[in-house]
C-alpha cells in the first residue's frame, strides 16, 4: 500500500469521525432541550444527590444541574482510610460554591477570605460553618472562623450540660450561627442546635426504614408499670407488658432492667395527630415459641410438676413451663367436690397433675390433680379414649324372701294395714 492510499483513508476516517462528532453533537443538544430544566444551585442550600463517578481527591455527584457537582473527599475520611462513600451512594449536602462545576460540602470550612456575608448565607441557609476551637472558658469556647471571631455559649456545646469543655480546645468542630455582630465582626455559635438537627434527620430516616414485621436491636431506656420504652437509635418504641415475655408477669422490671439490650419485632408504625411517630413493639413475638415441639414434651398420660399461676372460678391455671399453662378444671382439682378452686389451690403452690389432653393448635393442655392422688385409677389420656361399647341394662334383683325387711318397707306394711281397717269399716 502506497502512502497516497495510506492518506486517502486517513482523511476518509478523519471525515467519519467528524460527521459523527456532528451528529452526536446535535443529538446531545436535542435531548437538552428536550429534558427537564436544570437546577440552579445556590450558595447555601442543601441539595440531595447521587455519586456518579470517583477521583482520587473528589467525588462527583449528579444533583440535577447542567454539570455535576464536586464534593472534596476528605470530608468522608479520616486520616489515610478509605473515604467512606462510594459510585451509586446517596448524600445530601451543602452547596458552599455556586460555580460551574458547584462545590459541595457537609458544612462550611473556616476560609480566611470568607467574610460576614459568607456567614450570612450559613445562617440563613441553617448550613453548619467550621471552626477551630482556640481557648475554652467559663462561659464557653472562642472558636476561629478563619475571617471572623466565633464563641459558643457552655449552654450551646453539647445536648446536655458540658462539664469538661477544655476536652475539645483544639478540635475542629461544626456549629450552626445563630447570631453575627457586624461592628465586632463576632458570630455567636450553637453546636447543641446541630446536634439536636441530626438526631432529628436521624429518627426520621430511622421511621421511615421500619416496617411491620421487621426485627432489629434496641436497648431499654425505661419502664413504666404498663410496658418498656426501647431505643431503636434516636426514636423509641413501646413493647406492652403483654408483649415482653410468653409468661404472664405483673409489672415489666420482673424481666427487664435499664439499658439491656433486647430483640424486637415491629407490631405497627403510626403517626399521632402531632405528627410525632408512634412505633408498637414486642419482645416475646422476636423471641421463639415455646409451643413449639410441646407434644414431644407434654405427652398425655404422663405426670407433669407446676406451679399454679391463677385461679379461676371454673378451674386453675398452671405454668408448666415459662409460656406455656395447662388448665386444670374444677372438677380435676381434688377427689371430693369442691365448691371452689381456693379451698384447695393456692397462687403459687406448687402441684402434681396427669397430662389430660395436648391440644397445639388451639395452644391447650388439659390436667387433672386429683388422678394424681393415692389411690385414684388413672385416667385414659383423651387424645386416646375409643368410644365404649353399650352394655345392656341389668334387670333389677328380685328382693329373696330371707332378707330382712327395711325400714321404709315396714312403714309401707303398716300404712298398707291401716288403709284395709278403714275400708272395712266403711264397708260395715
Amino acid at each position: 500500500m502506497n502512502e497516497r492510499s495510506i492518506d486517502r483513508d486517513d482523511e476518509e476516517a478523519a471525515a467519519d469521525f467528524g460527521k459523527a462528532l456532528e451528529e452526536f453533537e446535535r443529538g446531545g443538544k436535542q435531548g437538552m432541550d428536550s429534558a427537564p430544566e436544570a437546577v440552579e444551585p445556590v450558595v447555601g442550600a442543601r441539595v440531595r444527590g447521587r455519586v456518579v463517578a470517583l477521583t482520587s481527591e473528589h467525588a462527583l455527584v449528579d444533583i440535577g444541574a447542567r454539570s455535576e457537582a464536586i464534593v472534596d473527599l476528605s470530608h468522608f475520611r479520616t486520616g489515610e482510610e478509605a473515604p467512606r462513600i462510594a459510585v451509586g451512594d446517596a448524600v445530601e449536602l451543602f452547596v458552599i460554591e455556586a460555580a460551574d462545576p458547584a462545590v459541595l460540602a457537609p458544612s462550611m470550612r473556616s476560609d480566611s477570605h470568607a467574610g460576614l456575608s459568607a456567614l450570612r448565607d450559613a445562617q440563613r441557609a441553617g448550613m453548619p460553618v467550621g471552626g477551630r476551637v482556640l481557648e475554652a472558658n467559663t462561659g464557653g469556647l472562642r472558636v476561629d472562623l478563619g475571617g471572623a471571631k466565633g464563641f459558643c455559649p457552655l449552654s450551646q456545646i453539647e445536648i446536655g450540660f458540658c462539664s469538661n469543655p477544655s476536652a475539645y480546645v483544639g478540635r475542629t468542630l461544626e456549629f450552626l450561627v445563630t447570631g453575627i455582630e457586624e461592628g465586632r465582626r463576632s458570630v455567636t455559635l450553637s453546636r447543641r442546635q446541630l446536634l439536636q438537627r441530626k438526631e432529628k434527620e436521624e429518627a426520621e430516616r430511622r421511621v421511615r426504614d421500619l416496617a411491620v414485621g421487621q426485627e432489629i436491636e434496641g436497648t431499654v431506656r425505661h419502664l413504666e408499670s404498663f410496658g418498656a420504652f426501647v431505643d431503636l437509635g434516636g426514636v423509641e418504641g413501646m413493647v406492652h407488658v403483654s408483649e415482653i415475655q410468653h409468661a404472664r408477669i405483673a409489672h415489666p422490671k420482673d424481666a427487664l432492667v435499664e439499658g439491656q439490650k433486647v430483640k424486637v419485632r415491629v407490631l405497627r408504625v403510626e403517626s399521632t395527630s402531632s405528627g410525632r411517630p408512634r412505633i408498637g413493639l414486642s419482645i416475646k413475638a422476636a423471641a421463639p415459641d415455646p409451643w413449639n415441639g410441646i407434644e414431644s414434651r407434654i405427652v398425655p398420660g404422663t405426670r407433669v410438676h407446676g406451679v399454679v399461676a391463677r385461679i379461676a372460678e371454673f378451674g386453675a391455671f398452671v405454668t408448666l413451663e415459662p409460656g406455656v399453662d395447662g388448665l386444670v378444671h374444677i372438677s380435676e382439682v381434688a377427689p371430693r367436690r369442691i365448691e371452689r378452686v381456693k379451698e384447695v389451690l393456692a397462687v403459687g403452690q406448687e402441684v402434681e397433675a396427669m397430662v389430660l389432653a395436648v391440644d397445639v393448635a388451639k395452644k391447650r393442655i388439659s390436667l387433672s390433680i386429683k388422678a394424681t392422688a393415692e389411690g385414684a385409677p388413672t385416667p385414659e389420656p383423651r387424645t386416646a379414649r375409643k368410644p365404649e361399647a353399650v352394655k345392656p341394662k341389668e334387670a333389677p334383683r328380685a328382693a329373696t324372701t330371707s332378707e330382712e325387711p327395711t325400714t321404709m318397707a315396714l312403714a309401707f306394711r303398716k300404712a298398707a294395714e291401716k288403709a284395709r281397717q278403714k275400708q272395712a269399716q266403711r264397708g260395715e
